[in-house]
């Protein structure tokens, strides 16, 4: 089983001659899945590139939001919206939004399960660091919120995701039996030594916005509980690439990026 795996391809910054250039690596890859880890587009234009995207690639495609998917938009709009898209056309597109879905099977002992996740305001000093993203100007959510008040928004929303996720690994130790590897997509690196910036990860004003930490926290607890299952999460948000191995069964694979230039973070044989 091959799974092509790409990630931040914003494709709404993407010309004609960069959207053929990443298609022709695609299907050169021969891939029998294809997985994007968030970042697709913008909430205005998310569901017309999917809709590219299964036109163009005539493989299953699987893949979680990221929050430039949200931007110009609303949280509540695009997953109401997505959720009812993919509910009318499921007979017809072989796209899967991993949030919704349960454990896909990739080999008898390889599953895959998606959860977006998000920049939660946990790690470093959200109250005190001078970076100022997008997001809180471009989600309606998050729009126009003092300070304490949006960092309590962004826990929850990594509470709330971390949450779905449990529920997911929960599942597959109860309901799947022979799993031996489980692959997590998300899009917000879980841990600041996930979080890469030119070969260095965790630095200490990027990390409030740059990593989830409900969602590592369940990680590494799922991973000391079940020694013999080996977790590989792939995930990007930052555009810069790096591995950290967390635990002896917990690796994360975060994936490199260029605006205007979608491209394949990594051929994952399993």
């Amino acid at each position: 089983m091959k799974l092509v795996w790409t990630t931040d391809i914003h494709l709404d910054s993407a010309d004609t001659e960069a959207r053929n250039t990443f298609l022709q690596a695609i299907n050169q890859a021969k891939p029998d899945k294809v997985l994007i880890t968030g970042d697709i587009a913008t909430g205005t234009t998310l569901i017309e590139e999917l809709k590219w995207l299964a036109k163009e690639i005539d493989v299953p495609i699987y893949f979680v939001l990221g929050n430039h998917d949200y931007y110009e938009s609303s949280i509540s709009h695009v997953r109401s919206t997505l959720r009812s898209w993919l509910d009318k056309h499921s007979n017809s597109t072989q796209l899967s939004w991993l949030d919704i879905e349960s454990a896909i099977p990739l080999t008898e002992t390889c599953v895959l399960i998606g959860q977006g996740g998000w920049g939660d305001a946990r790690n470093g000093d959200f109250l005190q660091t001078p970076i100022r993203i997008n997001d809180h100007r471009l989600i309606k959510e998050l729009t126009g919120l003092e300070r304490p008040i949006l960092q309590q928004k962004l826990q929850q929303l990594g509470s709330d995701e971390a949450l779905e996720l449990k529920k997911k690994l929960a599942s597959i130790t109860t309901s799947e039996k022979g799993v031996q590897e489980i692959i997590v997509a998300t899009h917000v690196p879980p841990f600041p030594e996930a979080a890469w910036y030119m070969g260095y990860s965790g630095a200490i004003n990027w990390i409030p916005d740059f990593t989830c930490k409900a969602i590592g926290d369940v990680l590494l607890s799922f991973a000391e509980q079940n020694p013999n299952i080996q977790c590989t999460v792939l995930c990007g948000h930052g555009h810069h690439s790096g591995v950290v191995k967390m635990r002896e069964n917990l690796t994360i694979h975060t994936g490199p990026a260029e605006y205007g230039k979608p491209a394949i973070a990594k051929d994952i044989l399993r």
